[in-house]
């Protein structure tokens, strides 16, 4: 997907899709992301330990990547495909959320236990993410990713293009922790 791709489920998109897909019970069609035509076997190609849909993802193998980068944001690093396949900026914002961490946190400084709890956090809402689009719904469900106020504190996130990536992170300042 790049960075910029996206998807509709069951609606059309405003321009050309790169890719549409029909099924017998629905389509999806994606935009602003790269196709490529693979010819040899998949699994040889891809790692499914780092893709975060699949059976084969693997916790601890992602912990070890994660502390392979120690100076790293943890933004940048969630958005890092070779660490979390599948993971995107509505993920991250939202993962980081549920988990209390601030984007802009050093994975160096970052407890052992609160990487544990974001991981987690990238599973469960990868799943919840999943189920709510395919339903139209994630937006209602959404607590940060572009929202203004915080759910928890009833004050202004702040949005701030973060990370090596300048993606935008909507984030609480008071609730996020900070790791530097």
């Amino acid at each position: 997907m790049m960075l910029f791709g996206s998807y509709k489920i069951n609606e059309p998109v405003k321009k050309n899709a790169s890719l549409h897909l029909g099924f017998s019970n629905g389509y999806v069609n994606f935009s602003i992301s790269s196709v490529k035509l693979i010819g040899e076997p998949l699994d040889e190609l891809y790692d499914w330990s780092a893709d975060i849909m699949s059976d084969e993802w693997d916790r601890d193998k992602a912990i070890a990547k994660l502390k392979a980068k120690p100076k790293t944001m943890i933004c940048d690093a969630l958005l890092d495909q070779k660490i979390f396949a599948g993971l995107g900026n509505i993920i991250k914002n939202e993962a980081l959320f549920r988990a209390r961490l601030h984007p802009e946190s050093i994975i160096g400084q970052i407890p052992d236990d609160k990487l544990k709890e974001l991981i987690n956090e990238v599973i469960s809402f990868g799943q919840d993410f999943l189920k709510w689009r395919k339903v139209n719904q994630l937006t209602r469900h959404l607590q940060a990713h572009e929202k203004n106020i915080c759910p928890r504190n009833l004050i202004p996130f702040r949005k701030a293009d973060t990370g090596k990536t300048k993606r935008h992170s909507y984030f609480c300042e008071k609730c996020q922790e900070l790791f530097d």
